[in-house]
């Protein structure tokens, strides 16, 4: 546990805010709470089992971080991808295959396209409104958060992240899913 503390204050530098030779994670059944007492009384649980979700970010340890917050939610149908090439390869075969993915997690400085870039290729396609981008990223300053949204982004998540901030976030973004799809179908009614 502690060389995990340790990799990830390293990650993360100085403003990581655990002091790893002290710290300690409060666990539940081999993982880190914060999610299940979020989920704990939520009508919407059984919906996000649903949802498919792929996870853009460089570092392991976030994707890993990601994907055991998103298991927590029920959520199983999880991809990783370790730069944004592959990120926009999996979401455009995910489109071809008519599975696409419900929420885009990317970082923002990943090797080869960055998760800004990968933001922008894909709003600039309209058989993506409805699929949820969300900048997971330790790029915190106001200029960065705003071109993000410029762009786009549906939500955008400073890193660290705690697995309850992480949670609220996702029930934040899934009913900002349900609002797209209920207003492409209303539109499609016409």
């Amino acid at each position: 546990m502690r060389k995990i503390l340790l990799e990830v204050c390293n990650f993360h530098g100085s403003g990581c805010g655990v002091r790893p030779e002290t710290a300690t994670l409060p666990i539940r059944e081999g993982r880190a709470t914060g999610f299940g007492e979020y989920l704990d009384g939520r009508k919407n649980v059984s919906q996000l089992s649903q949802l498919k979700v792929l996870v853009a970010d460089d570092h392991f340890l976030v994707r890993q971080f990601v994907r055991n917050t998103l298991q927590d939610a029920k959520i199983n149908d999880i991809q990783t991808a370790a730069d944004g090439n592959e990120a926009i390869d999996l979401v455009q075969k995910a489109r071809e295959a008519t599975q696409p993915y419900d929420i885009v997690f990317l970082d923002w400085n990943m090797p080869t396209i960055s998760g800004l870039e990968v933001l922008s290729y894909f709003r600039a396609k309209s058989e993506y409104t409805d699929t949820a981008f969300v900048m997971l990223t330790a790029e915190s300053e106001q200029q960065n958060i705003m071109k993000a949204i410029k762009a786009g982004a549906t939500s955008y998540i400073i890193k660290p992240v705690s697995p309850g901030d992480l949670s609220k976030k996702l029930f934040e973004i899934y009913e900002w899913i349900k609002r797209k799809r209920q207003t492409g179908q209303q539109a499609g009614r016409v």
